[in-house]
């Protein structure tokens, strides 16, 4: 246990002697994707370069802060050739991610350092906790740690067992870990289809409640058209009914006349 103590200690003190040294002449990280003040949903790759290229080895940690300042995605990446690397995630998974502008940061082992921004739209549809983040922060972590024992193991070459214990420990974690982020990440791709999914069943409702309602319009113009019509049949026929009795009576009366007349001419010969 003293000896943990010790290297604990050792491990504290080499990491706060280091990091000066670290930032003197570090380089800067341009970040190109997403692109600045872009809107993001879903899936989306966080892609940059580190400048001047690394002639070491070098890993770059990102970090994702909401409108809030709360974190809420980060990631520990590999740089590769030309100082480029890239690390595929996605939005939404937890309550954080709400609407507004969102910043990334960017830091590599040497401090260099660069950031960007980019807006989300929060769709109102929330699933289980985002465990992501915390993972790849906390490897990144652990990463830092094997960097610093190795640091430790060749300033002191006898503590090195001790060392190598440790390390192992931090591989072995290392390694859930990279288990457990593998399926989460799976998870979480299944989840975002199914968000897609239920997004698109939400606007297909949404298009046929509006086919729906037009079609309950179009019904009631029917509707009213058929009893203008109504209307108008009956004002025909009642008309019809008032030309056959005007009709009827004139021909009575004609009727009435003639006979007068005849009766009249009669009289006149007899």
């Amino acid at each position: 246990m003293k000896t943990l103590s010790i290297i604990t200690a050792s491990a504290i003190a080499l990491a706060l002697l280091l990091t000066p040294m670290m930032a003197v002449g570090a380089g800067a990280i341009s970040i190109s994707s997403p692109a600045s003040g872009a809107s993001v949903s879903g899936s989306y790759t966080i892609a940059g370069t580190v400048s001047p290229a690394p002639t070491q080895a070098d890993q770059v940690f990102v970090q994702v802060k909401n409108p809030s300042g709360a974190p809420v995605d980060s990631a520990s990446v590999t740089v590769g050739t030309g100082g480029a690397f890239s690390y595929a995630t996605a939005t939404g998974g937890s309550s954080a991610w709400v609407t507004g502008t969102y910043t990334i940061t960017a830091t590599d082992t040497f401090g260099a350092t660069g950031s960007s921004s980019f807006s989300y739209t929060a769709t109102g549809i929330s699933p289980t906790y985002n465990l992501q983040g915390n993972i790849t922060y906390i490897e990144h972590q652990l990463k830092v740690m094997n960097n610093t024992l190795n640091a430790l193991a060749a300033q002191d070459p006898a503590e090195s067992a001790a060392i190598a214990a440790l390390q192992k420990d931090v591989t072995t974690i290392s390694g859930n870990l990279n288990t457990l982020s593998t399926n989460v990440g799976t998870v979480q791709t299944d989840v975002t289809t199914m968000q897609g999914q239920l997004t698109t069943i939400g606007n297909t409702v949404t298009s046929l409640s509006n086919t729906i309602t037009s079609m309950n319009q179009a019904i009631q113009a029917a509707q009213a058209a058929a009893t203008a019509a109504q209307t108008a049949a009956t004002n025909a026929n009642n008309s019809v009914s008032s030309t056959q009795t005007y009709v009827l009576v004139v021909a009575v009366l004609a009727a009435i006349t003639l006979v007068l007349e005849l009766a009249i001419l009669v009289r006149k010969l007899s």
